[in-house]
């Protein structure tokens, strides 16, 4: 039997394990339920496929949707791993072949959707299969408080309970709340399992946040930033999709659609144009992403606030799964709280709109906070003693001006004190606002508001101003907000000692941001940008010959890694994490040729240079 560290490096390429992967490895081999809560990029794929290859027999592995396994067995099987996925896409006759394949112990890794396991003929094959290995991925989508839940994933422990030899369960997620892991843990009734969370910090995503007069604007600045680089813009709805994709293709940029309403062809043709980077631009509504394995994906701009922190970390995750530096923004404005309400409500479980408004108003905070947008999210998460400076997000490089907001911020929570004390009820900021700037409308007069004294205590300010600063005292945990389609506020455990105090509170002037064009970020390695474009032209030749994605040939992390290591042989090829034995003997001389031919080009060029010099 192989040891996993000799797989890593002749299989996969890489001469050491990453946080968290040899531990979970480990316990996977003794037998032992694990469950592993990975950020996207941490590599959770090889913590069951190592175990699988070094277990041999056949590991099953659930996966939610039919793009995911196609692109994890397509990279298998590059590297040299005999493995296969049933879908409900497939044909029969194909269907058929990779049953025999499975049945003659031909398959070490069995890609499956969970609804597959509905179907009573394929229950019965599996419970005639020695399964060592049963893999749950985006385990998530089993727990009802999670952001993609899928009934059918309920089904999975019973399956295996029903097993004459229950195979070692291990289940992986990307991003759970500790709520959600203890529901994943129950749901698949995982015993005594090894819970690992490696962290959710992502170092080479930078987060930013902006508040844009005009977002197609700023749209526009921002992607043609990254000239032609793999990108996706989320937005909240369908005809919010339409209208950016037609706006970015009207300005000459090659983008794509992608939503619910449109036929599956298109889906299909749009999704394919984007993976096989002919078109380098998706805007989609958040139908498109879960199972998308592009690794060289460099931004992703969030058009519209989510609603959840939760779905949104999962959807900026899709950049820089390559490890390379990638971009997160996400375009905030006040009526993406309204669309966000609207969406809420159009589901029918009490229990679970509660749910989502606590999620809704824990996104609001975090597009108003002025404190580090990466703490914010890792202690969403439950991540402890985090560092309040990451120098790696808008917040922290920011260079506008921060505004001391201490006098003001009294105003209005002494003016929540004083609604409250006059009225004996709570309101909500529209209320709230309009007392502070002194207005006389209905409720105001009835209620005896205009009499209280901190009526017109704000007048002098705009609504816009007013309003950004109560939303900034919510984030920053001097103000609560209720849950429900209208919410109302309150004091927190912090308001009166922030009172009665002497703590200053400074607040970013969001009309002094910087554009995108101005932002310093380091979106990608330092690297000879002609010898990687070259390398990127052939990686896609041979994609295209393979039928598959180039990501799945090399990452971008491999071709930066060729650009600054420069190797002239197999060995030196084989040195770069992510190659392989496999990829070596497949790719190796195409890439060496072009490196050669480029050392070959600069090289005449410095001579000539040279020649000149003497010659002046």
């Amino acid at each position: 039997m192989k040891e996993p560290l000799d797989i890593l490096k002749d299989v996969f390429g890489y001469t050491s394990f990453r946080k968290g992967q040899s531990a979970i490895i480990e316990r996977i081999l003794e037998g032992r339920d694990t469950l592993g809560v990975m950020p996207t990029g941490a590599g959770k794929s090889l913590c069951y496929q190592i175990p699988a290859l070094t277990l041999g027999g056949l590991a099953v592995v659930v996966s939610p949707l039919i793009s995911l396994m196609k692109d994890q067995v397509d990279a298998l099987r590059q590297a040299g791993i005999a493995a296969a996925a049933l879908n409900s896409s497939m044909k029969w006759d194909e269907t058929r072949k990779i049953l025999d394949s499975v049945r003659r112990e031909e398959i070490s890794l069995l890609y499956v959707a969970p609804e597959r396991f509905e179907n009573e003929a394929f229950r019965d094959l599996f419970k005639t299969l020695d399964a060592r290995l049963f893999v749950i991925d985006e385990a998530h989508c089993v727990s009802q408080w999670g952001h993609d839940f899928r009934p059918s994933y309920l089904n999975l422990s019973k399956m295996v309970a029903a097993l004459a030899k229950r195979p070692t369960l291990a289940a992986f997620t990307a991003t759970a709340t500790p709520e959600v892991r203890d529901d994943i843990a129950r749901k698949l009734e995982l015993r005594e399992p090894f819970v690992l969370t490696t962290g959710f910090n992502r170092e080479n995503l930078f987060f930013q946040v902006e508040h844009p007069k005009d977002k197609l604007e700023f749209l526009l600045t921002y992607v043609k930033k990254f000239s032609g680089a793999p990108g996706i813009v989320y937005c909240s709805t369908r005809r919010g999709a339409e209208n950016v994709r037609d706006f970015l293709r009207g300005k000459g940029i090659d983008a794509v659609r992608y939503h619910a309403g449109l036929e599956d062809s298109e889906r299909r043709e749009s999704q394919e144009a984007f993976i096989y980077d002919r078109d380098p631009v998706m805007v989609a509504t958040n139908a498109f992403g879960m199972g998308i394995d592009k690794s060289n994906v460099r931004y992703v701009l969030h058009f519209n606030m989510p609603g959840s922190i939760d779905g949104y970390y999962q959807e900026a995750g899709r950049a820089g799964r390559d490890g390379t530096p990638a971009d997160c923004t996400l375009l905030f404005a006040p009526r993406d709280i309204v669309t966000a309400r609207f969406l809420i409500e159009q589901g029918e479980d009490e229990e679970g709109k509660r749910a989502a408004y606590r999620k809704l108003q824990a996104m609001v905070d975090y597009c108003n906070t002025g404190r580090c947008l990466r703490a914010a999210i890792l202690e969403y998460f439950g991540e402890a003693d985090v560092p309040q400076n990451c120098d790696a997000c808008g917040n922290c490089v920011s260079s506008t001006e921060r505004a001391d907001v201490t006098v003001e911020a009294k105003k209005i929570l002494s003016c929540v004190f004083r609604i409250e004390e006059r009225t004996g009820r709570r309101f909500g900021s529209g209320l709230l606002i309009a007392v502070l700037r002194g207005s006389q409308k209905d409720p105001i007069k009835p209620l005896g508001l205009d009499t209280i004294s901190t009526w017109g205590l704000m007048k002098e300010y705009p609504r816009d101003r007013v309003k950004e600063m109560v939303d900034f005292l919510t984030a920053e945990g001097l103000l609560a907000v209720s849950e429900g389609e209208y919410p109302v506020l309150s004091f927190t455990p912090r308001t009166r000692p922030f009172l009665k105090g002497q703590e200053k509170l400074l607040m970013h002037r969001r009309g002094s941001q910087k554009g995108p064009e101005e932002v310093e970020r380091k979106t990608s390695p330092t690297a000879d940008q002609e010898l990687f474009k070259r390398l990127r032209v052939l990686r896609r030749k041979l994609a295209e010959e393979q039928e598959v994605p180039p990501y799945i040939v090399f990452t971008d992390a491999v071709l930066y890694a060729m650009c600054s290591s420069l190797p002239q042989n197999g060995e030196e090829l084989l040195a770069i994490p992510g190659v392989g034995k496999a990829k070596l003997a497949r790719y190796g001389k195409s890439f060496l040729q072009v490196i050669r031919e480029w050392r070959a080009v600069r090289k005449i060029q410095r001579q000539g240079d040279c020649e000149n010099d003497r010659f002046i």
